[in-house]
């Protein structure tokens, strides 16, 4: 090939090269990045979850920007040599190549916007939205309420690991009730068609229906009415109207996080808190948390795991075919997110209403 026509052809494909790096580049780094904050926030999660099985105190560092610049690099050389016989020969060299420079920015989870996320209870709005977008309600209020109408939902397990089995179980089996009916589609939850109030509202087709009835009837109601008001408060209304008490974001993790599993090891060193029953035995946690949340530990890596982390020389983790323990994970993410959101003193704004 003639020199001319050689030199054409390597700048040709330097240029081609310039113009389509960006694309390429783009293409390579966006779903990297997207998977590793998103892996490492589900790491951090639950590591503060068996964090605070141990007493221990959770951080948060959360991943505010990510700037990435990309540098293309690109060389072209010549060279010739003259051998003793007198002919000659001439070479070309080129190269391209990137480089990257990623600049992280974190920020800490302290002070007043720890308050404002961590310890201000949940909106009761915030759960009606995720109750209306899918979310099973057993699921949904078995996390972030503690009380309904004065009915229990482990109120000591909201925070420390107690030395006592909490009180829970009426408030498991009305809820139970209120799935069945939701899955029935026989039940609503959301504003009321005037806006000053959150209601929960019966199908007339589940005027005789046992769910409905069971629930009704643990909950202290007027069985008589289609259609109840949901106040905050702690204590029982009863009658036309249902109060209810929410967790705080610390309080439900505190929650989720007596279903963290620890090893005999760290039970019998007393590393975490034993947990008595009332009939004076070990309490098995998942009496309360099944079909909610499950971690289990173990010494070496473990196999099949949708999320793992190690702490204090054990790997704790969340079974990639336990889907209720995932949902619920999942679940806890959005709450965080919903929570990171709000402005303070303010909560969610639902419209969704009630057609009468």
């Amino acid at each position: 090939m003639p020199r001319p026509a050689t030199s054409l052809l390597v700048l040709s494909l330097l240029a081609s090269g310039c113009a389509y790096h960006g694309p390429d580049a783009l293409r390579l780094t966006r779903p990297e990045y997207n998977m590793v904050i998103q892996q490492t926030n589900e790491q951090e999660l639950l590591l503060n979850l068996v964090r605070l099985k141990y007493r221990d105190t959770p951080y948060f560092l959360s991943v505010e920007k990510v700037a990435s610049s990309l540098d293309f690099n690109r060389s072209l050389s010549v060279g010739a040599t003259v051998p003793e016989w007198g002919s000659k020969s001439f070479a070309l060299a080129a190269g391209a190549g990137f480089s990257e420079k990623p600049t992280l920015f974190y920020s800490p989870l302290e002070g007043e916007k720890f308050v404002r996320q961590m310890m201000t209870p949940l909106s009761p709005d915030t759960l009606i939205l995720l109750a209306n977008s899918g979310w099973s309600v057993e699921r949904v209020f078995a996390v972030t309420l503690q009380e309904m109408n004065g009915i229990r939902n482990a109120p000591t397990a909201s925070g420390p690991t107690p030395s006592n089995e909490p009180e829970f179980r009426e408030f498991r089996a009305a809820l139970k009730h209120l799935r069945a009916l939701q899955v029935r589609k026989w039940v609503e939850l959301g504003r009321a068609p005037d806006g000053a109030s959150l209601e929960l509202r019966f199908a007339p087709a589940a005027a005789q229906d046992e769910d409905a009835r069971a629930f009704k009837r643990l909950l202290g109601l007027d069985a008589a009415r289609e259609h109840y008001r949901l106040v905050p408060g702690l204590g029982g209304s009863g009658g036309d109207s249902i109060s209810v008490a929410t967790r705080s974001l610390i309080a439900t993790m505190n929650y989720l996080s007596q279903g963290v599993e620890a090893p005999v090891m760290d039970l019998e060193a007393g590393r975490v808190t034993r947990t008595l029953g009332n009939d004076g035995k070990d309490f098995d946690w998942q009496s309360m948390l099944s079909g909610i949340f499950r971690v289990t530990p173990s010494a070496e890596p473990p196999d099949n795991a949708a999320v793992a982390v190690r702490y204090r020389d054990s790997w704790f983790r969340i079974a990639d075919n336990d889907l209720d323990s995932k949902a619920t994970f999942a679940l806890l993410s959005q709450l965080l997110a919903l929570q990171g959101g709000q402005t303070p003193g303010q909560g969610s704004t639902i419209s969704y209403s009630i057609s009468r």
